[in-house]
Order: structure tokens, then sequence, then C-alpha cells
């Protein structure tokens, strides 16, 4: 029986067919079944003898008919949408007194009241049910209790009180991982955090068929987390899932589900905000996207008809795709796309199409493709192969797309229309793929494959199959991600002259590749999750998250991290966060920095580094200091930074000593970084130039420091009392060529620890020398604010005594030293015959 309002719908689809009794202790009264009356209960032979008058069959199957009739008359009220949510994504205070996120008044819970059908008539039947050991009620009240649906209150306790009370009843692979999460995690706080036994439930909800346990299981092993890392097991692991999940993606790939797999953060920039953040957003709102291209062409249409192809074409797209705050409308698409087509029919139909504009053509042939896809997949129109090869084909006289160039070589090749011929469908792959098409070179290397008899391996084409998929895999097709890890565990690669030798990683790689994308498949707990978000329900969100972060979903790992901490706000009062939460939002930071998350490596150094008292963080800057160098390593701008600043403070490197050789060194890294960055993003430079400040600040602080302080700088720059100290300056953070290869051999960040070349000090100095930073910044604003006050002063008795006259020649000399004095604006001149010295009041 299936359950859309479930959260995890998968579980009750993968079961094995066959099951071990697995004895735990019975601890919540439910022990009153021998254990031949529980073998012979639990046969699957006898499976469907479980449900009858005595053990509440009866009021649990009213409870579930009940609840389908809320589900249908059901809504939610939504406080983030599409138009509020970007920039504007503010996660409120958790509260411990009150176990939830506190609302804007600070008196209220996020909790809506729930439904009166629920607690007047479901939750009793359910708990009737439940006291006469029905399984599926004693499950159901525990997903009710962990999930708040329907906005029922959440009650961990007495979920975690409901899935032990089924599996006391018998083995159960959904409420076996439920108790693996709940141990994993505490639930922030609730329980006591115990991965032995979270592993062992995990382990037991695998055994008992349960996909999600399958997914933990093989992401902890392949990255060593809480178990030994063991890649050979983690394999094995995934390719299980990738052989579940291609038969649902050969099913369904017709049908593009909206992917959740997203870090919430990203609604605000990042985890620093868009001006630090350095990881690529993974936000994408369709509908918002074609939208403002519709709107800025047609803004620029200089007739109201010119080029009607484009408007029509993006307004079919933001039905066609869909997105996180609009759903799919395939009929709305279908008739922009029918009306783009018959005016394209229309206008150049009779003369074959020619003499058409170039943008005209490009988007009357798009058109054409997707209807024609929409005929062949029967998307909201009845399945009609002859319609759908008339509009490829006119598609392809307008202009040749991939698209069409691929399906007419899949008609080709199944036969759907006539007689199956192979060499033209190898033509048509073969035109597809000159046209960048990634599907043609998977499906091009698929026929190869059932030409030779279904064995890639004795195939005399193998070379070129293995080509064609590898080159489909690396121009993101997914499906071909699959068939990657196949080869690479079968040893393809080996014999087909390649460069490429299979490894545990690499096949590990692909088939993991492949279960991320299939996202909405394998992970659909992120849809609720953010359903959840929109709707003001952060704990209920959260739980969502961490579920898919246990799986190894990066993204979520982020979002439940976020959920957890968040940066001090500016505006805001200072949030507060107890250790327990902040320590699993470690935990999660963890995670997406070892799958290449530099923001989250950056944040991991900021909390070890104890810059925000607020998270309860105990301080290492060893720690700290190492993922600064990480991320430096991973050309991060803000990580360099950071690192800089270590340096500069003495706070991580060995034996904690200053060293402004390097803090400059890093310091200008962090500005080739973030250069870097504004040319890789193709932004503005005014949209990125308030991030290079604090480093110019930091850099000009550098040059007081040396200017009062070259004691404090390495010995290694002798020469700077005899060239002055603006040239040695520059020359720090320059070195000969061997000293630099000498330097780049202790870059590695194994030896993080070890990398310092400064003299020691004492820790009292760098502490004397804080307060020596303000003292030199003060004495330089107050140096210009002297000159500032005194050339205002004679302004103002210049303008007092008034203009002298022409002729009076007394004292002209003296006027035209005082003009030469001159003050204009925030600059001061001093001139002295052909002398000329200017500088500005910062």
């Amino acid at each position: 029986m299936k359950f859309e309002w479930v959260i995890i719908p998968l579980l009750l689809c993968f079961v094995t067919t066959s099951e071990i009794a697995v004895q735990l202790e019975e601890d919540n009264g439910a022990s009153e079944y021998n254990e031949d009356n529980r073998a012979s209960k639990y046969n699957e032979d006898n499976r469907a003898s479980e449900y009858n008058e005595d053990n509440g069959a009866s009021e649990y199957n009213e409870a579930i008919k009940r609840l389908q009739k809320v589900e249908q008359t059901y809504t939610r009220h939504y406080i983030f949408t599409a138009d509020n949510i970007e920039n504007n994504l503010y996660i409120p205070q958790y509260d411990a007194s009150i176990k939830d996120y506190k609302t804007d008044d600070d008196t209220t819970t996020t909790a809506k009241p729930p439904l009166a059908a629920l607690v007047k008539d479901i939750i009793p039947l359910l708990e009737k049910s439940a006291s006469k050991n029905n399984l599926e009620a004693s499950r159901t009240l525990g997903d009710f209790y962990m999930f708040g649906n329907f906005s029922f209150p959440v009650d961990y306790k007495q979920a975690k009180y409901y899935y032990d009370k089924t599996i006391s009843i018998g083995p159960d692979g959904h409420a076996y991982f439920m108790l693996g999460f709940i141990y994993s995690t505490g639930l922030f706080g609730e329980f006591g955090v115990d991965q032995a036994k979270g592993n062992l439930y995990y382990q037991f909800a695998m055994e008992n068929g349960d996909m999600n346990a399958l997914l933990v299981l093989a992401y902890r092993h392949l990255k060593g987390i809480c178990v030994p890392l063991n890649c050979e097991l983690a394999v094995p692991y995934y390719a299980k899932l990738a052989n579940i999940g291609i038969e649902w993606f050969q099913n369904k790939s017709h049908i593009r589900e909206v992917d959740y797999n997203i870090r919430i953060s990203d609604f605000n920039g990042g985890l620093f905000g868009d001006k630090l953040s350095e990881t690529g957003s993974s936000i994408e709102i369709r509908s918002r996207i074609f939208a403002d291209l519709k709107q800025t062409f047609e803004e620029s249409k200089i007739n109201a008809n010119d080029h009607e192809y484009v408007s029509l074409y993006y307004s079919g797209m933001e039905h066609f795709k869909g997105d996180y705050f609009v759903e799919k409308n395939l009929t709305k698409a279908f008739n922009e796309f029918k009306r783009c087509v018959d005016l394209g029919e229309e206008i150049f139909g009779a003369n074959d199409y020619t003499n058409m504009v170039q943008l005209d053509r490009l988007y009357l042939s798009s058109c054409q493709a997707i209807l024609g896809r929409m005929y062949f997949k029967g998307l909201s129109v009845p399945q009609d192969v002859e319609k759908a090869e008339h509009y490829y084909n006119i598609s392809i006289k307008v202009q040749a797309t991939p698209e069409a160039l691929n399906d007419l070589a899949i008609i080709e090749e199944k036969g759907l229309l006539r007689t199956a011929n192979y060499t033209r469908a190898i033509e048509l792959y073969a035109a597809a793929i000159k046209n960048k098409s990634a599907e043609a070179n998977k499906n091009l290397a698929k026929l190869l494959i059932k030409i030779s008899g279904g064995d890639p391996k004795s195939s005399e084409h193998r070379s070129d199959i293995y080509r064609s998929m590898k080159e489909a895999a690396y121009s993101g097709n997914t499906e071909a991600l699959y068939y990657m890890g196949e080869f690479f565990e079968s040893g393809l690669p080996l014999i087909s002259d390649s460069d490429d030798k299979p490894t545990c990683s690499k096949t590990a790689m692909y088939y993991r590749e492949f279960v991320r994308r299939l996202s909405p498949f394998f992970a659909p707990h992120l849809k609720y999750a953010f359903e959840e978000l929109k709707s003001g329900n952060y704990k209920n969100s959260l739980i969502g998250y961490s579920i898919a972060a246990e799986q190894g979903f990066e993204a979520a790992q982020i979002s439940a991290a976020y959920l957890l901490y968040q940066q001090q706000p500016l505006s805001q009062s200072l949030k507060s966060f107890s250790s327990e939460r902040v320590k699993i939002a470690v935990h999660y930071l963890e995670c997406a920095s070892k799958q290449a998350n530099v923001d989250a490596t950056v944040l991991l150094g900021i909390l070890l580094a104890g810059e925000d008292p607020k998270a309860q963080m105990k301080v290492d800057y060893e720690r700290a200091f190492n993922y600064f160098r990480l991320a430096t390593d991973r050309h991060s701008s803000h990580g360099a930074y950071k690192l800089a600043e270590m340096y500069e403070y003495g706070l991580g490197p060995t034996n904690n000593t200053v060293d402004y050789f390097l803090a400059k060194r890093y310091y200008d890294q962090s500005l080739q970084y973030r250069e870097k960055i504004e040319y890789e993003r193709q932004l503005p430079t005014s949209k990125l130039s308030y991030t290079k400040v604090h480093i110019s600040w930091a850099l000009l602080r550098l040059r007081f420091k040396y200017l009062f302080n070259r004691k404090a700088f390495n010995s290694s720059i002798d020469e700077t009392s005899a060239d002055g100290w603006l040239s040695a300056f520059k020359k720090i953070g320059k070195k000969s060529s061997s000293t630099e290869a000498t330097e780049e051999r202790k870059d590695s960040p194994s030896r993080a620890d070890a990398h310092h070349q400064g003299t020691p000090h004492e820790t009292d100095y760098v502490e004397n020398y804080d307060i020596g930073d303000y003292l030199v910044i003060s004495l330089t604003f107050l140096f210009f604010s002297i000159f500032f006050l005194q050339n205002i002063i004679r302004q103002v008795r210049r303008a007092r005594q008034g203009p002298r006259p022409a002729n009076q020649n007394a004292g002209g000399a003296e006027d035209n030293v005082e003009q030469n004095w001159g003050w204009n604006g925030m600059e001061v001149n001093f001139r002295r015959g052909n002398f000329e010295f200017h500088f500005f009041a910062i």
C-alpha cells in the first residue's frame, strides 16, 4: 500500500523477498508472542494473514481511508515564495526551552494547529490499532510524531517509542532506519549520540530491504564516516542502488522531476553571502529565468510582432520545466509550443521555411522539436510517433537540433514506424553528436553494444563504445554515468585502448554520481524538507535535510548545517546556539568539506578559531589553521585571507609565532584568487569590488606594522635599511626561484603545521602588538586630521580678511606662499617652485 504523505514512500516498495528475523530486547511490553508464533506470523508466504480483526487491521484501514480524504483537502500556507525568498531567508532563533524555532515576535513557535480530523479521528484509530500490536499502525504513528505531517505536533520521544514498538512486533526496514537515524544524530540534543548503535540499526534496516539505509552505509564506507573506510564494500552497495535506479530512470526518463537537492543557504548568496561565498550556487528558479529572458527580449523589441517565436518559446518553457515554486503544467506548455509552431507554419510554411532570419530559425526549430518530443513521449497528449516524426523533420528543415536528430535515430533504431534500420540510426546519431548531443553519444554506444550481442568487452567496437559513453558522461548525460560504472567494474577500459585505469574509487565515483543525479527518486524527503521550509516549519525541514545529509548528499549537508548554525546577523540581535546542535552542524560541514565544498572548509576554520563565542565551540587554532590551509590549497580567496590573518597574529602556525612575511604572501594570494573568481564568473567588477576592501586594508595594516616595527618582520630581508621601508615592503613575499621551490614543497596540506620560517617571538609581544595596531591607525588619522583642520582654519581666516587690492604688492610673496598651501575638497597641495606633493585625507 502506498501513502503519498509518507516522507519516505519508497521504503514500502523495496522489501527483499527473504527477511531475517532480527530479535532485539523488547522493552515496550510487546513480548506476548513466543518465538514459534513470531516465526509463523512473519513468514512471507503468510504475510497477508497478519492483518485481521484481532490485530487492529480494521482500525488501521479506516484511519488510512480518512487520512486519504484529509490529504485531498489539505492545503499548505507558505511564508516563502519565489518573490521573497532570495536574500531574505532568515532562520529564527532556536529555543531549547520550547524545543522549536521562535517566530518574529519571539513568543510563539512556528508550529501550526493540527487538523481536527487528525486529533479526533485518525490518531485515536491508529493508537487503538497499535495497542493491538499492529505493525503498520505503530510505524505510521512513529512517522506522524517524527515528521509532523499535516501540521501534527512532533514529539521525538513518542516517535522513538512507536518505532521501538514496531520492531518489537516484527522486523521492519523503515523503523530500523529511523532508529538508526535517531541514534546517529541524537536528534540534535534530544537523545545521546551513539554511532555504534546507529550503524547496527542501519545494518538491520538494509538487511530488511530499506533503500535509505543502503544509501547511508554505502556513503559511510566510501568516506570512512563512523566506520572504517572500505571502498571495496561501498562499490557493491552503490552498484545495487544504481541497478535499482536505472530501471526507474529508463521508465521515467521522459519526465524530468524538479531536483530539490539544493543548498538553502544559496538563497542568501551562500554560507557567507554573495560577496564572500565561493562555492557555486545550486539554486535554479527556472520559471524566473525564463520569465526574465522573455521580458528582457520583449522590452528590446521595436515592433510588438517582431520575433514572436521567442516569447512563445519562453512562455512554453516556464510551464514545461517547473521549479521549486511553480508546478509543471504540460498542458499549458503544449498550447504555447503549438501556437509557436502554427505561427511558423502560417508565415513560412508555404515558402518551405525559407527567407527566415537566424533568430526566428533558432526558436521556431526549438518549438517544433519540443512539440515533437511531447508527441513522442505522450506528454499531456496521446502518444503519436507519426506526428512526432513529422515535427522532428520540420525542425531539422528549419534548423537542425540535436534533440530532433537523436529522437529520429531512436525511431529508426527501434523500428517504431517501419522496419528497424541500424545504418540510418547510426547516421542520425552521428549527426546529432556533431551538434553536441550527449544523449546521442550514449545511444550510439548502446546501439553498438546491441549489435555486438550485448557484451561490450567482446565487441570489435569496444573502443568506440567506451569513447562514446565516456564523452556522454563527461557532457552531462546521467544514464551514461551508470554504464561507465559498469565498464569500470568489468574492466573494459583495460582492453579498449584507453589510458584510464579502473580503480575502486573511480567505479564508486560513477555509480555515486548517478545515484546523486536521481535524488528525486532516491531522496524524496528533500522535497518534503523544502516544502516544510517554505511553510516556516524549520524543525521539520531539518529532519528531512538531515536524513539526506546522512545519505551523503553534499547540498543537504550544507542545508542541515545552515538550519543548525548560521553566521551572526548584522542587523538583528545575536543568536545563541547549543553545543549539541553546533557539534552536529560541524559534523555536516566536515562531510561537505570532504566533498570539496570550500565555503564549508572556511566556516569550519572560523568556528574552530573561536570567532563566534555564541557557537560555544572549543577554540583549536591548530585545526582552524589546517582548515584555512586546505581551503587555500583549493584556491579559496577567503581561505587565503584567513590563513594570512593567522600568520599575522601568530595563531596556529608552529610555535604560535608571528610571520608577516607569509602573511603578506597569502594576502596577495587572496587578491589573486579573488580576481580569478571574478573572471571565471564573468561578473561586473563593481559587484565584487567590495570583497577586496578587507584584503587591501589588511595589506595597508601590514605596511604600518612594517614602518613602525621592522624588527617584527623576518630577518631574511636585511637590505631594507639601505633601500627604504617602501621598497623593502614590496619585496616581502618575493623570493628567489630556489627559495620559492622550497616553499612550494612545504605548501602541502599534510605539512601545514610545519610551514613556518620566521624567528620565534614571545606570546605577550603579540598581545601588545594588537594594541599597537590601533595606535598606529589612530596616529595616522590624527596626522591627516591636523593638516585638514589647519587648512580649513586658514581658508576661513582668508575669507574673513576679504580680497586684497590687485596693486598691493606688499606681502605678495607671502600671499603666494599661502595660496600655494591650497586646499581643494579632500586634497591638500604643497607647492614649492617646481616641486609638488599631493596627499589625500582618508
